[in-house]
């Protein structure tokens, strides 16, 4: 028995370090000129605002363990939570969940107590403050069918390239203190290429796919989920 399962684990193992090697070659960003953009226009959204109320978006604070890919996150044309930033005010202003959104520069502490929400909310004006915390937004890329080159099916490494976007948002109340809304919205893009570059029109279809389901996450639990102070 021991014979028998000496090969099958020697080709595990083989696989195992074959896709360590693989994933770990590193990978230069494009040329600025040729990196990717995620920014989009989301769809104009016309209904009764839920929150009849001025939201003011703070800067998204970003969480993460990790870089993009690798250690690198200079992948797009912009950086990463600056166009995310755009992103959000974009999307929510789109929305129509709220009756005015507004851009706030200056960010908050990771969890600002009721003095500091009262503060940032009357010096900016706004009744409701959204607090977003981003915990992925990175890029990764896996061998899929090595294993089929063993037994012969393929010559040919296809790789899985994955991107996965993350975020947990809160919409607090400024006079009260009061969360409304708190969820964590994960998305994944999932798309197949031959090449071992990392093409950077694949790269922005999939940035651009994975946050458009994102926020249509959001958007749909902040209709379903968020309550409201009564008058």
């Amino acid at each position: 028995m021991y014979k028998y399962l000496k090969k099958p684990t020697f080709f595990l193992i083989s696989i195992f370090f074959f896709s360590i090697c693989v994933q770990s070659q590193s990978f230069e960003p494009a040329s600025k000129a040729k990196r990717p953009s995620f920014m989009y226009k989301p769809e104009l959204v016309r209904r009764s605002a839920k929150y009849e109320q001025k939201i003011g978006i703070l800067p998204v604070i970003d969480s993460r363990i990790s870089m993009f890919y690798g250690e690198e996150d200079d992948f797009y044309k912009d950086p990463i939570i600056e166009g995310l930033n755009r992103v959000f005010n974009l999307e929510l202003r789109y929305s129509g969940l709220f009756s005015e959104t507004a851009s706030i520069k200056k960010g908050s502490s990771e969890s600002p107590d009721i003095k500091e929400v009262q503060s940032i909310g009357n010096l900016n004006g706004v009744n409701l403050l959204l607090i977003t915390h981003l915990t992925e937004f990175n890029f990764s890329r896996t061998p899929v069918d090595y294993y089929l080159i063993g037994l012969g099916a393929r010559s040919e490494t296809v790789f899985a390239n994955s991107i996965r976007v993350s975020f947990i948002s809160q919409l607090i109340d400024v006079e009260t203190g009061l969360i409304l809304f708190a969820e964590e919205i994960s998305r994944e893009s999932i798309e197949s290429a031959s090449s071992r570059d990392i093409d950077p029109d694949l790269i922005e279809k999939m940035t651009k796919d994975v946050l458009k389901q994102s926020f249509s996450d959001l958007k749909i639990l902040i209709q379903e989920n968020g309550l409201r102070m009564k008058s």
